[in-house]
């Protein structure tokens, strides 16, 4: 992994999310927040799912909103691009910081059971289709570079 320590402590990067965020950096953005989702939760109103967080300017997320919009019937949860002004983590200038999260399993389930399968969707069968999803990114960043 680039640069960053996998873990559950204070700048670490969780487990489940690593992959994500790997493949996010590989595609050219720099990330500075991530969830892998959480089950246990203090409000179930507000849970802890799964996320990753970058800098980039609104042509490079748009490029990756109309990648999600392609990718989005392959996604078993519904998945969100969402931008906020956020205080760069190095320069502490305001820039506008995207954020990429799981709003909640797609089929319906028993309220009881909602988060557990939005979670357990989000990590184990989206991450890795959102993984593919950054490196054609890259891939396509690539290719139109060199021509």
């Amino acid at each position: 992994m680039a640069g960053y320590r996998v873990g559950s402590g204070n700048d670490e990067i969780e487990p489940g999310i690593a992959p994500l965020v790997d493949a996010v950096q590989k595609a050219g953005f720099v990330t500075f927040s991530s969830c892998e989702g959480h089950e246990e939760t203090d409000d179930p109103d507000c849970p802890d799912l799964t996320s990753v967080a970058f800098y980039a300017h609104e042509d490079e997320a748009k490029r990756v909103h109309d990648f999600l919009l392609r990718y989005q019937e392959r996604l078993t949860c519904w998945w969100y691009l969402s931008a906020g002004f956020v205080a760069h983590r190095e320069t502490r200038e305001w820039v506008l910081g995207w954020t990429l999260q799981n709003y909640g399993f797609k089929q319906q389930v028993d309220k009881s059971q909602r988060l557990k399968r939005t979670v357990q969707a989000g990590k184990h069968t989206d991450v890795p289709i959102l993984i593919e999803m950054f490196a054609e990114i890259a891939s396509r960043k690539t290719s139109e570079a060199s021509n």
